[in-house]
This record gives structure tokens, C-alpha cells and sequence, in this order.
């Protein structure tokens, strides 16, 4: 086997870029772009996206190349010394104010009478909110082992979609799927950000391994991880609102502005994903929204924790706190008079069948965190002490969010899953999906359903991938859409071999699949509103912060999350889960704002997450659950309600609206010393 190690561009931006390597050591060579044309491989990975970069460079980092050897330490000492010379040209770091070829995906859609009901309100409201750049902290870095057998191609490599590995493999390569293996490996908690990037680690090792002739392994640094691989993409989301007399909203006017960096495939699936979830769970008689992609010239930026949403359900939270701090109301009572209602539509989508859960779980959630008395508290503290120059700094907020397993993505893989079960005669349950690339904890889970429904033990229940990958197509696993999915498909072949299970002899085989969803040609499809809300999971989270008095930084003193979710399969998978999720969450509002055109090595090294005596008190409680229910998806909950808690309490322990996350310590103490 041999090892790679990848040169990396040094410049944000430029062309025809050329990488000189001084005399290699016996046994290392070098793979560069002029070498896959020699070998007639193409040169893309995917549109617009190089397997190694060398007519356009497109971000500081980007692979140019890479040393192949029998040392992996060697051939990171080779890979550092090369040199790079090109056309170095101004990048466009650039993005709120973006011109048209720096735009990506575009979309639009309008309902109902903005400009009369502008004109009717009494009230206009306009803010900008924003979030920055978060590193998922992966449990293992980036990394991808090819193995070519002939004209077979087997990859080993930690993703979360190996379905679309093998089809951008196959693309990128000019090979047919069936010749292309992909073995999944372990990866801890991917937080959504190995979707689409491990592909490309793939091509690069498979395309060293096809020249060489022998197997190769791209195994990243931590610090290298760190810089150059991808991370959650920056937003900003400015927000017009007409509202009456009382607070009701009339209009709403919203621009999305999502910088995705040098590229990423699934921009369509991000944009529809935020434009989906930005009215929240609000009425509003008519919206324009406006939603971009942006490139610029940092490194790829996309999901993290939740795709497009997080950044959608942040804005529109801080808005409705906004607003209520416009009318000198509780921020519970704007939201409750906003509120869909059973029967209520919007932007055209079939009625809510039933009134969303609001008063039920808030009641729970006010019980569990003291949240009115502490709220009252701090009011009176804030109106005492305005400049908060005495005493401890202190906020408290709750919001409710919800979570649904729909994908708009035009990727026809997307929301396809398969799953296939076999019961033996020694009573063993195989089960057959690419979904067993899901973690431990998710498999208990499953187990647990398949061995109460075939009533046999769950030591029995064995997860396999299929043989034949073309027979079980799979879409990605994802915090929870994927497992919510597999897991009523597991349920559905159970159910079914328990039906046949007297009636024919063992082995007894079952199959179940997701059914592909249907293009969708109105615009106005895409805001399901009502009906999206009819299958979704609810959460509504209270979080209480303290600012530093020296240092200005907002410590999370306590997490509660009240939860409505259907049949919790494994209560104790599921609390373990969301404990994890939310502390990740959490450093959405805490951690350093990754700057990808200055990150560097000290950045890697004061890079750091919550230590263990930081770790605030996390709360969290299940509202009856269904025995017989569906088991609904709960892993993105934290990710969609923790940040917009935090801002909100954050803005009433400081009595200002900074607009955006994180905030570090200086800034907050600025903004204390200005009020």
C-alpha cells in the first residue's frame, strides 16, 4: 500500500497553476493534473468541481496534487515543500454584496398581497441576522483507501451517503457503478458534514491507485482536517415584517443569503431546506422570499447538524424576539398570537389538520426550567441596572422548533431507502441496508424494534450490507432523516415475516423501500407549511446564559428541552443522542467563528471545545410517548432551537439585539460599554 499526502494551493485565487516538486526520494512520485489526462481520466469530479485543481484555483488549501509513498510522514514533509506558481488573481471573499456570476442557486416564490399588506400595517421591522462558520469536529479526520482489482474499484471511506460516493465515482472516473465496491467505515458523529466531500477524497485516492498500480490511503491530519475540509456555511438573512396594531404579522419580505465557498453539489437541497423552514411555525397572509447560493473563494461550506435549516429557524426566532421587544410584549405572547392554528394554511399549502403543540409543551417547559420567576427576575435586574455594571449578567428565553425527515432535493438518490430482512432457521434476523453505516446507537434501536416484533432476542438481529449495492439503493444518513426512515422500513419487513412466519417454512425474506418523491413543477410546492407540520416532531428548549464580567463571554448555564416526538424506541439512545447534539449545538453560540480566508495554524491550536467543568446542565423530557406511534426523527432538534434560545437569552441578559452568533467576549463587552 502506499500513502498520499496532498499538495495544497497556497493562494485563494488564480489560473493556471503549475506545481514544481524538486527530485523525490526512491520509492515517492507525485500525481498532478497533467498526469490524469496522460492516463485519460477526466479531470472533474463533478461539474465545476476539479479532482485536483490546476486552470483555476479555487480557495486557499485546495488539493493540487499529491505525493504517493511508502511513508506517511515523508510524504507529508514532500507535499509541504512543493512549490506553486500561478496567475494569482483578487479572490472574491466577498458575499452579501455578490455580483450575478458569484451566484450559484437562485430561488423565488411570492404569495399573496405584499405591497397591500405593507401598506396596512401599522408596524415595519427590518434586521439582518447572521451566522458564521463552525468546524463539525469530526471523531476521526478526513481520509479514503482505494484498491483497484482489475477493472473493480473498492473504496473505503467514512461517508454518510455511499449511494452518491458511488455515482460521483463512476462520473468522475467514466466507469459503471457496478464496477465500483464501496465499503463503508465507521465515523463517529459526522454532524452532516460527509455527505458530498469524502467523494472527492475518494476520487483523488482512487485516481493515485489507478496510476500506481497499487493500493493507496488519504488519511488527513487533525490539523489539516481542521483547515481544508468542509464546515457549516455562512448566512445572512434579512428580514422585512408588516405587522397590525396587536403584533399580528401581515407581510413578510425575506432574503436568504447562504456563502457555500468554492462549490457544493447540494446547494439546491440547502436553499430549499432554509427557504422551507423560514416562516417557522408562523402565519402570514403573504411572503416574498428571496434565496441565494453564493460562491466565494474560501473552502466549501454546507450542512452542519441540520441541512439549511438551523440558519433559517435562528432568523426568524430572533425576529419574532425582535418584534416583541417592539410592542413591549412577552416574546410568548407575540409567538402565540402568530401561531399556525388547526385549519390555518400558508403560502397555499393544504390546511394543519391539528394545532400544534405550543401550549402543551410550553406549560412543561416554564414548569421544568423556573422559566417565568427567572425571566421576571432578570427583567427587573436589566431595568435596575441598565448598563449591567453590578451583579451577575444573566438571560433566559425558550422557543419551539420542529424537525421533518422531507427532502426537496432534485438528487433522484435523495429520499430513496431500502432496507431487506431475512429470518433463518436458527432464528437469526439478517438485515440488508446501506444504512448499517449508521452508529451503534442507531442500530440498538433497530434491533430492539426488529427482536419485540419477531419476539426473538436481540442478540439474534445481524446488520449487513448488501451484496449487490444496485438492489438496496440508499440516501444519506443524515442526523435523523435517514434513520427515521429505515427504522419504519425495518418495522414494515418485520411485520411482514411475522405474517408469513406460520403460514410458509423458514428462511422467510422481506423487502421495503421509500418510494421515490415526484418532481415538483409548482414553486409553491416547496412551502408545504401546514402539511409539513402534520408528520414533524416537537421541541421546545429554554436556555439560560450568564455573560462573564471580566471576559464578556457568554456561558450556557442550562439546557431544557421538552419533546414531542412519537414512540421513543430506546429512551435512553435517545436522551444520550440529544445530550451530544445539543452540546454541539451549543457551540454554534460559544465557539470561535471559523475565518476561512486568515485560518492557520494557531487557529488549529486555540481551537477548542466546551471543557468538562463549562458543561451547563442539560434537561430533557418526553411528552407521552406513543407505544404505538410512529418513531419520528429527533437528532436535529437541538441544532434547530438551542441557537435561537441562546440569542434570545442572550439579547435580555444584555438588554441590546446584536443580530447575530457567535459573539465573542471584546464584542459583548463593547456593546455592554456603548449601552
Amino acid at each position: 500500500m502506499q500513502f498520499a499526502s496532498t499538495i495544497r494551493s497556497p493562494y485563494h485565487r488564480g489560473r493556471n497553476a503549475k506545481v514544481i516538486i524538486d527530485t523525490l526520494p526512491n520509492g515517492f512520485s507525485s500525481i498532478l493534473p497533467d498526469d490524469l489526462s496522460a492516463h485519460n481520466i477526466p479531470s472533474l469530479f463533478s461539474e465545476g468541481i476539479p479532482i485536483f485543481a490546476s486552470q483555476q484555483i479555487s480557495y486557499r488549501g485546495e488539493a493540487l496534487g499529491l505525493i504517493i509513498g511508502p511513508d506517511p510522514g515523508i510524504c507529508d514533509e514532500l507535499a509541504a515543500l512543493a512549490r506553486v506558481e500561478c496567475d494569482e488573481e483578487e479572490p472574491e471573499h466577498e458575499w452579501e454584496s455578490f455580483s450575478s456570476s458569484q451566484i450559484v442557486f437562485h430561488y423565488g416564490a411570492e404569495h399573496g398581497d405584499l405591497d397591500a399588506m405593507f401598506a396596512a400595517a401599522s408596524t415595519q421591522l427590518k434586521e439582518v441576522y447572521r451566522n458564521g462558520i463552525f468546524d463539525h469536529h469530526y471523531s476521526e479526520p478526513m481520509g479514503a483507501l482505494a484498491r483497484w482489482d482489475k477493472t473493480t474499484l473498492s473504496i473505503h471511506c467514512a461517508t454518510q451517503w455511499p449511494d452518491d460516493l458511488r455515482r460521483r465515482l463512476a462520473g468522475a472516473l467514466a466507469i459503471s457503478e457496478s464496477n465500483i465496491v464501496v465499503h463503508p467505515t465507521e465515523m463517529g458523529r459526522a454532524l452532516d458534514g460527509r455527505l458530498w466531500f469524502p467523494s472527492l477524497v475518494a476520487a483523488q485516492a482512487a485516481v493515485a491507485s489507478r496510476i500506481s498500480g497499487k493500493p493507496v490511503r488519504i488519511l488527513y491530519t487533525r490539523e489539516e482536517d481542521f483547515l481544508h475540509t468542509t464546515k457549516q456555511a455562512r448566512s445572512a438573512i434579512n428580514i422585512r415584517s408588516g405587522s397590525d396594531e396587536q403584533g399580528r404579522l401581515l407581510a413578510l419580505d425575506i432574503v436568504i443569503l447562504i456563502n457555500l465557498g468554492a462549490y457544493n453539489p447540494l446547494a439546491p437541497e440547502i436553499v430549499y431546506q432554509a427557504v422551507s423552514a423560514i416562516t417557522g411555525i408562523y402565519s402570514c397572509p403573504a411572503i416574498r422570499i428571496e434565496a441565494y447560493a453564493i460562491r466565494s473563494n474560501t473552502i466549501p461550506l454546507g450542512a452542519m447538524g441540520s441541512v439549511g435549516a438551523t440558519h433559517a429557524f435562528f432568523a426568524i426566532e430572533a425576529h419574532m424576539n425582535n418584534l416583541a421587544q417592539r410592542y413591549s410584549k412577552h416574546p410568548a405572547e407575540i409567538k402565540a398570537l402568530n401561531m399556525l392554528k388547526k385549519g390555518q394554511s400558508i403560502f397555499g399549502a393544504p390546511d394543519l389538520s391539528g394545532d400544534i403543540p405550543f401550549n402543551r409543551i410550553h406549560k412543561e417547559l416554564e414548569q421544568i426550567s423556573d422559566y417565568p420567576r427567572k425571566y421576571a427576575s432578570y427583567e427587573l435586574v436589566k431595568k435596575r441596572d441598565p448598563g449591567c455594571r453590578e451583579g451577575i449578567v444573566r438571560g433566559i428565553a425558550l422557543t419551539l422548533g420542529y424537525q421533518t425527515g422531507r427532502s426537496f432535493s432534485e438528487c433522484s438518490g435523495m429520499n430513496l431507502y431500502s432496507v431487506e430482512a431475512t429470518l433463518d432457521r436458527e432464528l437469526r434476523l439478517l438485515i440488508k441496508t446501506q444504512a448499517t453505516i449508521g452508529s451503534e446507537s442507531l442500530k440498538a434501536m433497530w434491533r430492539k424494534t426488529a427482536a419485540e416484533i419477531l419476539s426473538i432476542h436481540e442478540d439474534h438481529v445481524h446488520f449487513l450490507l448488501p451484496e449487490n449495492t444496485h438492489s438496496l439503493p440508499s440516501g444519506p444518513m443524515t442526523l435523523s432523516r435517514g434513520s427515521s426512515l429505515i427504522h419504519a422500513l425495518i418495522e414494515k419487513t418485520c411485520r411482514n415475516i411475522q405474517k408469513k412466519r406460520f403460514r410458509e417454512s423458514l428462511p422467510i425474506s422481506a423487502t421495503a423501500r421509500t418510494r421515490p418523491s415526484k418532481a415538483k413543477t409548482n414553486p409553491e410546492a416547496l412551502f408545504l407549511g401546514a402539511q409539513l407540520l402534520d408528520s414533524a416532531s416537537w421541541c421546545g428548549t429554554a436556555v439560560e446564559v450568564e455573560i462573564d464580567a471580566l471576559t464578556g463571554k457568554p456561558i450556557p448555564l442550562a439546557v431544557w428541552m421538552v419533546i414531542d416526538a412519537g414512540r421513543i424506541v430506546n429512551v435512553q439512545i435517545a436522551l444520550a443522542s440529544l445530550r451530544a447534539s445539543a452540546l454541539s449545538a451549543l457551540a454554534f453560540c460559544t465557539a470561535n467563528d471559523f475565518d476561512p480566508s486568515e485560518s492557520g495554524r494557531k487557529d488549529y491550536i486555540a481551537d477548542a471545545g466546551m471543557r468538562i467543568r463549562q458543561l451547563p446542565k442539560i434537561e430533557i423530557e418526553f411528552i407521552e410517548p406513543d407505544r404505538n406511534g410512529a418513531a419520528k426523527g429527533i437528532g436535529e432538534l437541538p441544532f434547530i432551537t438551542i441557537p435561537a434560545a441562546f440569542y434570545s437569552a442572550l439579547t435580555q441578559a444584555l438588554g441590546l439585539d446584536p443580530r447575530q452568533l457567535p459573539l465573542k467576549g471584546g464584542e459583548i463587552l463593547r456593546l455592554l460599554e456603548g449601552a
